[in-house]
């Protein structure tokens, strides 16, 4: 084998490093700043590998078993599954596909912080996993989770980063690989660490920067201790101590395990975790990916917190949107007493990009207030998107668009759509009761269900023509509107 000056290179026992001086059968290897004399053939050359991901909102082929789950997953009224029918099955998709792809290309230099605001049935969760898909398919990293008072409390910053850790989604690379899960991340790392270890960040963070050297020395496998400390670094309940521990992994190389901190749980530690955030981040964009997209719903919940838990959450929220916005000239955050020494990264960002999800509520009824005091996400009007109803239109071109799609899937079933003009004949009297109907206490999800509806009934095959199809759809629309005449009338 031969070797160069610069050959990133592994050795069994001191993990990866790079040659700095050939002598004959000898080899000087740096492994982690310090100069180490080996013989070549106990060293085997690392081949520079890194995801070539996918850019492109080209949608996947829309095989017979993805669409009938998202068809389900629609006419149940919930989010249709990660797949390639998700944009197709929304209501405006290729719109809300160009606003959040705009949104993405803009974040290196204008920040991304978008709340999305919606009331329960109007497609709030939707939109948002739409952008999760969207962002995905153009080349980053995301993690879309939803806020629970307990095992996703924003008061307790360090269960939601453990919760945004295990909840990474990767996109796809050319050949169809990715990551899974935060195991497949410390791996690309480990492939390319000579990208990774002089980040500014990462080597301000100790967490990261003596948590990743550590594991650097050790083989990449299911050694229980190895896993233990990939699951510290993600934010698990793993102890820090004691067999199997990060620091115990430690002793065994030439990192003095009382420079590894802890992962601290009790006091108020918004800026760590957030500063953990801004790492990922910065290891994403190294490694290949556009950066971190972390998607935050049901955040309305934190209304109903008491006084001190409500305190911690915002200030948790307020550190999360400064990361994702532009500095702020006018005002510095609150920081805690931890004892650790953080940069700034407040006044550096923009960092990772977030989208919130929120039901408006009280929000904006004190005029006296001013937008962050209103909502500590919004830095400016451009990041408040209010959800409102599709248009007549924009309802009969899903509706007309879902029936083709049905009849291409199920032709016998749906013999009575084989006709473009039939479909188009549903499309329209489901449109008209739409338009009738847009006063009504009715949510997008209803009217969507009304449109899976169709294909319901010739499923069960309870329609022998397309105007007793459509009689079955109005009758439905009457009765869940209200609007059908009682029999006395």
């Amino acid at each position: 084998m031969t070797l160069s000056i610069g050959t990133l290179v592994e050795h069994i026992d001191f993990g990866p490093g790079k040659v700095t001086e050939v002598l004959g059968s000898m080899a000087i290897v740096d492994f982690f700043g310090e100069q180490i004399d080996c013989k070549i053939n106990e060293l085997t050359i690392k081949e520079e590998t890194g995801p070539r991901v996918v850019d492109t909102l080209k949608p996947a082929s829309k095989d017979k078993v993805a669409f009938r789950k998202a068809f389900e997953a629609v006419n149940l009224g919930v989010v249709p599954p990660d797949s390639s029918s998700l944009v197709e099955m929304s209501i405006g998709g290729e719109n809300i596909s160009s606003e959040v792809r705009a949104s993405l290309d803009c974040q290196p230099h204008a920040g991304l912080c978008k709340v999305v605001f919606g009331n329960y049935g109007t497609g709030k969760s939707h939109y948002l996993h739409l952008a999760s898909v969207i962002a995905r398919r153009t080349g980053w990293v995301v993690s879309y989770l939803e806020f629970d008072p307990k095992a996703v409390d924003p008061a307790k910053p360090h269960l939601v980063y453990r919760e945004i850790m295990s909840k990474l989604k990767f996109p796809d690379r050319e050949d169809g690989s990715a990551s899974r899960g935060v195991q497949d991340f410390i791996q690309e790392i480990r492939n390319k660490w000579e990208k990774v270890r002089d980040l500014p960040m990462l080597k301000a963070s100790l967490w990261f920067r003596y948590g990743l050297e550590t594991l650097m020395f050790f083989p990449h496998n299911d050694d229980p201790g190895y896993v233990s400390g990939c699951d510290w670094l993600a934010g698990k309940s793993v102890p820090i101590t004691g067999p199997g521990s990060i620091r115990d992994l430690a002793r065994s190389t030439n990192i003095n395990p009382r420079v590894i901190p802890n992962m601290p749980k009790v006091r108020e530690t918004s800026e760590i975790y957030v500063f953990h955030l801004v790492v990922v981040n910065e290891i994403c964009k190294a490694i290949g990916y556009k950066g971190l997209l972390i998607i935050l719903d049901e955040a309305e919940h934190v209304r109903g917190y008491n006084v001190t838990r409500k305190k911690k959450a915002n200030n948790f929220f307020d550190l999360l949107a400064r990361a994702a916005h532009l500095p702020l000239q006018d005002s510095d955050p609150a920081l805690n007493d931890h004892g650790f020494q953080l940069p700034e990264y407040w006044n550096t960002g923009p960092h990772f990009g977030l989208y919130i999800g929120l039901t408006e509520g009280e929000t904006f009824e004190d005029d006296s207030l001013s937008l962050r005091d209103a909502c500590v996400f919004l830095h400016n009007q451009e990041d408040r998107i209010v959800l409102s109803e599709p248009s007549e239109n924009d309802y009969k071109t899903w509706t007309f668009n879902l029936l083709t799609d049905f009849h291409t899937h199920y032709p016998i079933k749906s013999a009575l759509l084989a006709q473009e003009s039939a479909r188009r004949d549903v499309a329209d009297a489901l449109a008209e009761e739409f338009a009738a109907n847009t006063h009504s206490d009715c949510v997008v999800r209803t009217w969507v269900k009304l449109a899976c509806l169709a294909p319901s009934i010739l499923l069960s095959e309870n329609a022998d023509s397309v105007e007793e199809l459509i009689n079955h759809l109005q009758a439905a629309a009457g009765e869940l509107t209200g609007s059908e005449l009682l029999p006395w009338e």
